[in-house]
């Protein structure tokens, strides 16, 4: 008779990593793991990394040093993706014009190929900690890694920056036959 066990989420066993070394405030294992935001530097993360299975894993070394950087904290009111974190970035800083400079960068987000990303999300990740603005990685995580494969990140990015924002105040509209 066999046993099958499930197997937990990717995602999940790496963020829950991540949130007990922040929880137990290891400042050190979090400079290593910034230590992945540069390559030359990123084998000080590995010993950390060969914990959960990340070593060499492009997707794990980008949100363990993301994260590193800027991490969840409690009450935080979490965003729907990475596109909704940009927008609210760029809410902040609008000019009085109602233009804001974080447009670009958003674009030339969406523009990015996965091994491009990872160097365009770091500064996005900086001006989230500056901006005091929450990020999702486990839907970071989930975007990354299939990123190439499909377009539905960049997608959903795009609707959650530029999509209408629908309050409940807002009516639903009705369908009237015409007469």
């Amino acid at each position: 008779m066999s046993t099958t066990t499930s197997r937990p989420d990717r995602a999940v066993v790496v963020l829950e990593f991540l949130r007990s070394l922040s929880k137990r405030n290891d400042r050190g294992a979090m400079a290593n793991l910034r230590c992945l935001l540069t390559p030359a530097r990123r084998h000080r993360a590995w010993p950390l990394l060969g914990r959960i299975g990340g070593i060499a894993d492009p997707v794990v070394e980008t949100i363990a040093g993301l994260y590193a950087f800027h991490p969840e904290k409690e009450g935080d009111r979490p965003t729907r993706n990475l596109g909704d974190t940009c927008r609210l970035i760029a809410d902040v800083s609008r000019r009085d014009d109602g233009t804001s400079t974080f447009d670009g960068r958003f674009m030339r987000l969406l523009n990015c190929t996965q091994t491009e990303l990872r160097d365009q999300l770091r500064s996005v990740i900086f001006a989230a900690k500056a901006k005091g603005v929450p990020v999702n990685y486990a839907a970071l995580f989930r975007d990354l890694r299939f990123w190439e494969a499909n377009d539905w990140g960049r997608t959903s990015w795009a609707k959650a920056y530029w999509g209408r924002v629908e309050t409940e105040e807002e009516p639903t509209p009705t369908l009237t036959e015409a007469s």
